[in-house]
């Protein structure tokens, strides 16, 4: 079975966004490790630092297992 998967930019960054989340992307995935996740410079391990929910049509959200802080950058990229 294929799925269509829409040309739209495959990145978003929430900057002074404190909390764990959910951090919410608009890009469609078909699984949890088609995309990486950054806080500042550092990439994140699924599991060990976020979990990612996808919702039905593909897009869906990532939440952080620590708080990202005021100061720090939160960033999805599609793979």
């Amino acid at each position: 079975m294929t799925y269509p998967i829409s040309d739209v930019t495959r990145r978003v960054v929430y900057s002074g966004s404190a909390g764990v989340g959910p951090y919410s992307f608009t890009f469609e995935i078909l699984d949890e490790g088609d995309i990486g996740v950054y806080k500042n410079s550092t990439l994140l391990t699924i599991t060990t630092d976020y979990t990612v929910t996808i919702n039905a049509d593909g897009t869906g959200s990532v939440t952080l297992v620590s708080a990202a802080t005021a100061s720090d950058t939160v960033s999805i990229f599609g793979n």
